[in-house]
């Protein structure tokens, strides 16, 4: 008796996208995104609020991000595995008390002078819900950052 091998066929990795323009050049843009200080004025959606940030900036450094709603508390951390400056940042994401054990997030800059073009992606999300989730909060952190750098209220420096 002979036995067909048959393929197995993955599911299609789950990600989302979230692009922006930024009113500020990508240096101010990557010191916002890299420095913990910056960050916890902005690193939410609109309705949820950033309590505190620790980032270790280096590839295998670890970050946590406690925030809270009306749901409670909300812990997110990773490692950062890419660093490029002004152009990219690539880290794991990962909440306290929901694993993702292949989620990663990269954000991309693209230097336009006066301008940065930034490209979000979350890859490695385990279902359609979580996409929808997810989306939903990074595009309302996304916006809430280009609208905070616009009106020059995070404090850089």
């Amino acid at each position: 008796m002979t036995t067909k091998n048959k393929a197995v066929l993955e599911p299609p990795a789950l990600k989302l996208v979230v692009a922006r323009t930024i009113q500020a050049p990508s240096r101010l843009v990557y010191e916002a995104l890299t420095d913990p200080k910056q960050m916890v004025q902005w690193w939410s959606p609109e309705d949820i609020a950033c309590r505190s940030v620790t980032a270790d900036l280096k590839v295998g450094g670890s970050y946590r991000i406690h925030m809270t709603s009306v749901k409670g508390d909300h812990f997110a951390f990773g490692k950062y595995t890419e660093i490029v400056p002004n152009k990219r940042l690539r880290f794991t994401w990962q909440w306290e008390n929901y694993a993702m054990p292949d989620s990663v997030v990269t954000i991309e800059l693209e230097d336009l002078g006066k301008t940065t073009h930034l490209t979000l992606t979350h890859e490695g999300l385990p279902d359609e819900e979580d996409v929808v989730e997810h989306k939903h909060g990074w595009t309302s952190l996304v916006e809430k950052f280009a609208r905070l750098m616009a009106e020059n209220k995070i404090k850089i420096g």
